[in-house]
């Protein structure tokens, strides 16, 4: 296994699945309990079915996922599949990392948001008490193979938490892509068939700034565009991860603006875009507060904090800003 190559395989219906799966030694399913009725079906090998939330994501859950590995008599050679969002995908990786000092692993996202950003990578954890992915390794799986088809019965809610990780893809690295994507009808946009071209482009933008900096020492951290505020409105507010990458998106464009890299027109876009696929881009919380979450950031550096600020549509670039400036930087911006 190489860990620093994305696999990355696509299909049009779920039956093609099994068909990309390995074919030597046994394959064990870790499937997201909410799919099996619609999708267990295509999986057809032994399955663990769990049931997700942010919680899922512990070392108690690692424990009995792992128990029942070992009762399922899963040994070095077999290949654990893990089917659904990003919360299974991000467990799994992490118990098929640490199962016997490592088993061969195979992704299958079944949200938007993991299709385009989760699945894709090679972060594997899990929480401890309130600290997000604060236990966790780089290791790729085998392949991630995107079918947009699962997308047929996701909630319009979840499906929008994967439009905010697909433009940021496009604010990063592809001008036509955004334009393109932004100008299509909201009928449109909410049809996974139609957007499934864009599916695979910002997918395909991940793997390819992946594949170039594994292990986040470089260029990958531009992936991080919008989620410094994101974080900070996540841990201060109650709201869901794509609604809060919306506005940090918008936030960053507007801090862009405020230290010169990015023109007011091209930042009015930014969020008139934000706003027509259904996402807010006003920050909920006063910038005093988000200031005070930021300054305890993990992207923090000694006195600098550095944010990824944005050029043009399809240019991002990582700006320091020291920290005991940031109120004063920061304070106008929502």
């Amino acid at each position: 296994m190489n860990n620093s190559i994305v696999s990355l395989k696509t299909c049009a219906l779920c039956r093609e699945i099994p068909d990309l799966l390995p074919k030597k030694g046994r394959i064990i399913t870790i499937i997201d309990a909410a799919i099996v009725q619609n999708y267990g079906t295509y999986f057809p090998m032994p399955q663990i079915s769990i049931n997700t939330s942010e919680k899922s994501k512990s070392l108690k859950m690692v424990e009995r996922i792992t128990t029942m590995l070992l009762a399922l008599e899963a040994d070095r050679e077999t290949t654990i599949v893990a089917a659904g969002g990003g919360v299974v995908t991000d467990l799994c990786g992490f118990v098929a990392s640490t199962y016997m000092r490592g088993v061969p692993f195979v992704f299958v996202p079944t949200t938007l948001l993991a299709m385009v950003d989760a699945a894709i990578g090679g972060k594997n954890g899990v929480n401890l008490s309130v600290y997000k992915n604060i236990i966790g390794l780089f290791r790729m799986p085998e392949h991630t193979i995107v079918c947009p088809h699962f997308l047929h019965t996701l909630p319009p809610k979840e499906y929008k938490e994967g439009l905010a990780e697909m433009v940021k893809s496009f604010i990063l690295a592809d001008r036509e892509a955004f334009f393109t994507f932004i100008s299509l009808s909201k009928e449109t946009q909410s049809d996974y068939k139609s957007i499934s071209p864009y599916i695979f482009k910002a997918a395909a933008i991940k793997r390819a700034i992946v594949e170039r900096d594994p292990f986040e020492k470089g260029e990958r951290k531009l992936l991080n565009l919008g989620h410094t505020f994101a974080h900070a409105i996540e841990l201060t507010k109650n709201i869901s991860h794509g609604k809060a990458v919306g506005i940090g998106i918008a936030l960053a464009a507007k801090l862009s603006v405020k230290r010169s890299l990015l023109k007011q027109e091209e930042c009015d876009t930014i969020i008139a875009g934000l706003n027509k696929i259904g996402l807010k881009t006003s920050s909920p919380v006063p910038m005093s507060k988000v200031v005070d979450v930021i300054k305890k950031d993990k992207k923090r550096s000694g006195d600098v904090i550095h944010f990824v600020l944005i050029r043009k549509i399809g240019e991002a670039v990582i700006h320091p800003l020291p920290i005991n400036e940031l109120n004063d930087i920061l304070y106008d911006l929502s």
